[in-house]
């Protein structure tokens, strides 16, 4: 399958769109709720995101891989009951989870109900991925973006200062998305394979890098409003929020437009193109930190304004989420021969010892320097774990 131009351009849109709107969400929340609000509705939809990011991986990276191969009977089971089952065991943990700790609300019911519906979406985008429908892959994250944001805005005006409005607004769009997006074109009759072992466990090692990193996001969270309030973790939840929302974009877009890099491999990349994906994902990344820079600049330009107070009353803080932001994202460039090569579990395993590493410094530097030091020891773990794919890709046997 070879990309033209348009279709690379559209895929970046894609990946741009979505993250855009959590970040124009985010701003809106930001000048709605208080701190303590704020750090709750984080925490809670983090909750919600490990698990999220479990099944989607679980069920949309072999849906990547092995669509093509999938009999009409297996593909449909594959798009629907697969990540459906895989939700509903991890739905009891995110219950138990939430009912310990901020309690059983309207608020935690909603954040569990997010969990099967972007699984449902995660597998669908993949599919429409793997067949190269680069409009409807567009026209989901478009919808997706556009209603969220409709939503969002609607019942954060009726609600007011509630955590259940974004909530319910995610609920809303992604709902809303699977209904309006569907792809029903033809690409023949398949192939013979049933969603076997090899197909379940395919997925697996992606599923926990997926949900290891938004784990780590709920950990520094927690752990920050365990030491110095909800108040404080609310501001760098904030923070961290934008941060990440504008790296996934300029990464997810850069990634996209590397594709057809990623089309002249088959599962051993040479040192030639590993280079080509360290440089580009190094000076992409760069060009990321300027624009976060120029944003913190164009935000003190109306210092009386709550959002431009929210997210630049602590400099150091944000400067070194926006480090810790760049290792994980440059990270990402760096796995991809890891990727290719089909070991997975290796990026997992990468993210357990960067977790480790964190849980190991983070408390400490948490009691000192609050949240300066949780946003070091993210950028701690960033580097560790950049350092350990780093090593993992190398491999050349």
């Amino acid at each position: 399958m070879s990309y033209s131009l348009r279709t690379l351009i559209v895929y970046a849109a894609a990946r741009v769109l979505p993250a855009m709107a959590v970040m124009v969400l985010t701003f809106l929340c930001i000048h709605v709720l208080p701190p303590e609000r704020y750090a709750i509705y984080s925490l809670t939809l983090l909750a919600s995101g490990v698990a999220s990011g479990f099944v989607g991986a679980a069920s949309g990276q072999p849906m990547l891989r092995y669509s093509h191969q999938l009999n009409p009977t297996a593909l449909r089971r594959a798009q629907i009951q697969l990540p459906l089952v895989v939700a509903m065991l991890t739905v009891p943990v995110v219950l138990a989870y939430l009912s310990a700790t901020s309690g059983l609300s309207l608020s935690a019911f909603l954040a569990v109900a997010l969990i099967p519906l972007f699984a449902l979406v995660d597998t669908r985008r993949s599919l429409f991925v793997a067949r190269g429908r680069a409009n409807a892959v567009f026209a989901m994250d478009a919808w997706r973006s556009a209603l969220m944001l409709l939503f969002g805005a609607a019942l954060l005006s009726l609600w007011g200062a509630q955590t259940e409005a974004p909530l319910a607004a995610q609920l809303l769009a992604l709902i809303a998305c699977l209904v309006l997006v569907r792809d029903r074109a033809d690409d023949g009759t398949g192939g013979a394979r049933e969603v076997d072992r090899a197909y379940l466990f395919y997925g697996l090692g992606f599923a926990g890098w997926s949900a290891g990193i938004v784990a780590l996001s709920l950990t520094e969270r927690s752990m920050l409003a365990n030491v110095t309030g909800l108040a404080s973790s609310g501001r760098y939840a904030a923070q961290a929020d934008v941060v990440n929302a504008v790296f996934s974009a300029g990464a997810g877009a850069i990634a996209s437009m590397l594709m057809p890099i990623y089309l002249e491999q088959t599962t051993r990349p040479d040192a030639k193109v590993r280079r080509r994906l360290l440089r580009f994902g190094v000076l992409g990344c760069l060009g990321i930190v300027l624009l976060c820079l120029l944003i913190g600049a164009l935000l003190r330009l109306f210092p009386d304004v709550r959002i431009a107070q929210a997210l630049i009353a602590d400099t150091p803080t944000a400067l070194m989420l926006v480090a810790a932001a760049a290792m994980w994202a440059v990270a990402g460039f760096v796995q991809k021969p890891v990727e290719l090569r089909g070991q997975s579990s290796w990026l997992f395993l990468g993210v357990v010892v960067a977790l480790l590493v964190f849980l190991l410094i983070a408390p400490a530097l948490a009691e000192r320097f609050a949240a300066m030091g949780v946003a070091f020891a993210k950028l701690t773990a960033g580097s560790t774990y950049l350092l350990v794919i780093w090593l993992i890709a190398r491999e050349t046997r």
